[in-house]
C-alpha cells in the first residue's frame, strides 16, 4: 500500500499518476485535507484510479494526522510512502510554516515509525534549505548558520533536519527540487507562482518597455520542469538509495538576464533594463505600480543570490535511465503558451 500526503496538489497528483503506471497493481492511501476531498475524488476519477485509492480525510498538523481510530491500521498497511504536503508560500508567517512544515513532517515520521512493512520513504524537501548560503551547495550538506530569506526556507530546513535525524530508522530518500515549473512538453501547471509572476508582469507591459534588472543579472535561478522531478523521484525512490539526498536541479541553470531574454523574446518584446539593487527592487514591488505587476517582493531575493546547486549524486544515480533536466530554453515556449492560455487560474493552496 502506497501512502502519500499532498494529494491532489501539483506534485502529488502527478506522482500518484506516475506511481500507478509504474506499478499497475498498486493501491493508494491518500491523506487529504477535508476541504479538498471533493476535488480529490474528481481527480481520481479523471485518472481512472478511483478503485485503486482510499481517501483519508486528515490533517498533518494533528499528532494522529486526523486519522483517529484508523491510525494503527493505516500504519500497518504502508509499504511505500511519500510526504509532499507543505505550505509553499514565500510570505508565510513563521508560526504557520512551523506548524505545517515542521510539526506536520514530525507527525508523518511518527506514523512511518509504526509502519513495519515500509520499504522506502520519499520526502520532498527543497534546494532552498540552503537559505542565504552562497557558493556551491552540495547534496550531502544541510546544517548551516547562514540564515534564511524567508520562513518557508527556514521551516523546510528544520523539517529536513527532522527527516535526516531518522535516517537510521526509516529507509528515506530526500529530494530537493529547485523552483518547479510546468511540464516541459505541454507547459501544463496549476501552480502559477515563481517565474510565472514575471511572465504575468511582462504581459501587462507594452511591447517596448523599461524594466528593472535586479543586481548584476548574472546570478543563476534554478528552474526545473515538473515532469523531470516526477521521473527522477520514481527512478530514485528505491531502498538502495535510502539515506541519500538528491538535488533535483538544473546542472546548467540560466542567469536572471538569460531567463528574461528567453521570456521577452518569446513574447516579442523589446526591453531596456535599468539596474537596481535588490533592496530597491523589493521596495518598488511594494508600491502601487509594483503591486499592479503582481510580483511578490519575496521573489526578488531569488534573482540576485550567488548560489549554485551541485547535483553530482543525482546525475550519477540517473546515468543510463535517459532522465535528465532539460534546458529552460527548450521548454520555455511550452511554458509561455500555457501561461497565455491559462494564466490566472491558480489552484487553491493546500494549506
Amino acid at each position: 500500500m502506497i501512502f502519500l500526503t499532498g494529494f491532489p496538489g501539483f506534485l502529488g497528483t502527478r506522482l500518484v499518476q506516475a506511481l500507478a503506471q509504474r506499478t499497475p497493481d498498486a493501491h493508494f492511501q491518500l491523506l487529504v485535507q477535508p476541504k479538498f476531498e471533493t476535488k480529490a475524488r474528481l481527480v481520481l476519477q479523471d485518472l481512472g484510479l478511483w478503485d485503486r485509492a482510499t481517501l483519508l480525510p486528515g490533517d498533518i498538523t494533528q499528532p494522529d494526522l486526523g486519522l483517529g481510530d484508523r491510525y494503527d491500521a493505516v500504519a500497518e498497511s504502508i509499504t511505500e510512502a511519500y510526504h509532499l504536503a507543505a505550505v509553499y508560500d514565500l510570505s508565510i508567517p513563521r508560526e504557520v510554516g512551523w506548524r505545517i512544515n515542521v510539526e506536520g513532517t514530525r507527525h508523518v515520521l511518527d506514523l512511518l515509525d509504526d509502519a513495519p512493512q515500509l520499504s522506502v520513504f520519499g520526502y520532498v524537501s527543497t534546494a532552498y534549505v540552503s537559505g542565504r548560503r552562497t557558493g556551491v551547495i552540495r547534496e550531502e550538506e544541510l546544517t548551516h548558520h547562514a540564515g534564511f530569506k524567508n520562513f518557508y526556507e527556514e521551516t523546510k530546513y528544520h523539517a529536513e533536519v527532522l527527516v535526516q535525524e531518522r535516517f537510521d530508522t526509516l529507509p528515506t530518500v530526500v529530494f530537493r527540487p529547485g523552483i518547479v515549473v510546468g511540464d516541459s512538453k505541454t507547459g501544463a501547471t496549476d501552480k502559477f507562482d515563481g517565474p510565472y509572476f514575471i511572465l504575468s508582469a511582462l504581459q501587462k507591459l507594452p511591447r517596448y518597455t523599461l524594466m528593472t534588472r535586479i543586481g548584476t543579472g548574472q546570478e543563476t535561478v534554478n528552474l526545473v520542469p515538473v515532469d523531470f522531478v516526477i521521473d527522477a523521484m520514481l527512478a530514485l525512490s528505491t531502498a538502495e538509495h535510502a539515506g541519500t539526498v538528491f538535488h533535483l536541479t538544473d546542472p546548467q541553470p540560466l542567469t536572471t538576464q538569460q531567463i528574461m531574454k528567453t521570456f521577452t523574446t518569446l513574447l516579442n518584446m523589446k526591453v531596456a533594463y535599468v539596474g537596481v539593487p535588490p533592496a530597491v527592487a523589493r521596495g518598488l514591488m511594494n508600491t502601487g505600480p509594483g503591486r499592479a505587476l503582481g510580483i511578490a517582493p519575496e521573489l526578488i531575493d531569488y534573482f540576485d543570490h550567488a548560489a549554485t546547486y551541485d547535483s553530482q549524486h543525482t546525475q550519477s544515480a540517473l546515468a543510463g535511465t535517459g532522465i535528465r533536466c532539460p534546458s529552460l530554453r527548450d521548454y520555455a515556449p511550452a511554458m509561455v503558451r500555457f501561461m497565455q492560455a491559462h494564466g490566472g487560474q491558480r489552484a487553491e493552496a493546500m494549506y
